[in-house]
């Protein structure tokens, strides 16, 4: 690393690489290396390496208690139905359990950005009105209603979303490190998911084999609420050790994104000579719009992940290709879903269109802001801003999907 850095203390480029490959090593050595060298870089790189100090987040009791009484309150949350028999499991966990475990990481989201009381009562507020309007929907079964149950999980991620930028909503580079932070909570949650897993695997073993059965209430008291609560530990320990799962996410963008291009472009071609009916096979049309979301998902991901040191960027056109290829097959999708609205206006189908429409426009607006990064050396803080203001329609989506949707089709 010293002779990496001396070799490169006058390449901003060179020394931005050293960095992102080992960041305490180039710390370290950086300071005695540099020296008194008076160059505009040098200064920049000691006052950079002084904040990224400071802003480190080293381990602390008050924070550790701070997690752990969130986690004990959400898991004791997570079982209110067996704690007061009188609330109906299904009842709970189709309107209640998304707002338990998301209000437990947003809770983690204020204590650590110290984020002022203002906008922890106005926080209050929302998720109150929230509990209250899906208690208060009618107990039956309906479109509109099921849909404004699967939408509350992504409304309250928007809210996460919210406290994790401390509400600052006019940084870009907060809400694009919000997207990255989504890869390696995901990362995070399932390491200790699997660790769980064999946990779990290993206790009920050994007790079984003296004769004691306790799969029920271990699953139930524990792999439950455990599974509630793992987002909030895999968020606290991101925050101790940064390098760990931002060290994996760049390899996996990386490597899964072709993979994801080649897997649909044969699909499309297959799909060309397979003579499936798009426009008449539902169950197909209902995989083509979760793959749809799926790839723009892995899209918008990898957005995070591009170096904006080089230029031609193999990456940037890999997901030009691939976003190219997902319009061609939403394209299809979109033609099957708008000709099954001849058959009548349902709420399952308002929301496919409406849904296909958004993200058939994120995809027109990242695919063209990709090609002017491929062209023109310098425009991906065009594309994460695109990337990053689109945040704001999904959020909206939600919210009318939620309060409006049921109310238009009665609730039915």
């Amino acid at each position: 690393m010293k002779q990496n850095i001396t070799d490169h203390l006058d390449d901003p480029e060179g020394l931005e690489r050293l960095y992102r490959e080992n960041k305490r090593e180039f710390a370290r050595e950086f300071p005695g290396i540099a020296g008194d060298t008076d160059s505009e870089l040098v200064r920049f790189w000691k006052i950079r390496l002084v904040f990224a100090r400071d802003a480190a987040r080293p381990f602390s009791i008050p924070d550790l208690l701070a997690v752990l009484s969130i986690s004990l309150l959400t898991a004791l949350l997570v079982k209110l139905p067996a704690i007061f028999t009188g609330i109906g499991e299904t009842f709970f966990y189709t309107r209640d359990l998304a707002v338990v475990v998301f209000n437990g990481l947003i809770l983690y989201f204020f204590i650590r950005n110290r984020i002022r009381a203002t906008w922890m009562i106005l926080y209050g507020a929302a998720i109150l009105a929230l509990l209250l309007y899906v208690n208060l929907l009618p107990s039956r079964e309906g479109d509109s209603l099921n849909i404004a149950f699967a939408h509350v999980p992504l409304f309250l991620w928007c809210l996460s979303g919210m406290a994790f930028i401390s509400f600052d909503f006019g940084d870009t580079g907060k809400r694009m490190e919000f997207i990255r932070f989504n890869g390696e909570l995901l990362i995070m949650a399932g390491l200790l998911l699997i660790t769980g897993g064999i946990l779990t695997a290993i206790t009920i073993g050994l007790f079984q084999a003296i004769g004691t059965s306790i799969e029920k209430p271990y699953l139930e008291y524990i792999v439950i609420p455990g599974s509630a609560v793992s987002p909030i530990l895999a968020a606290y320990l991101i925050s101790l050790y940064p390098d760990i799962t931002r060290r994996i996410i760049p390899v996996i963008a990386r490597v899964f994104t072709p993979i994801v291009l080649v897997t649909l472009v044969i699909y499309l071609v297959s799909l060309a000579f397979s003579g499936a009916r798009v426009l008449e096979d539902r169950e197909l049309l209902t995989l083509f719009n979760v793959m749809l979301v799926a790839v723009t998902a892995i899209i918008v991901f990898s957005v995070t992940e591009l170096d904006k040191t080089r230029n031609r960027n193999i990456h940037v056109l890999i997901l030009l290709c691939l976003a190219i290829v997902t319009l061609v097959i939403n394209s299809v999708a979109l033609t099957a879903i708008i000709t099954r609205l001849t058959y009548g206006i349902t709420p399952n189908r308002a929301v496919v269109v409406i849904t296909n429409v958004l993200v058939f426009i994120n995809l027109i607006l990242i695919a063209k802001d990709l090609f002017r990064s491929w062209v023109i050396a310098g425009k991906l803080a065009s594309l994460e801003k695109t990337v990053a203001n689109y945040l704001t329609v999904y959020f909206l989506w939600t919210a009318i999907a939620i309060f409006l949707l049921p109310v238009l089709f009665g609730f039915k």
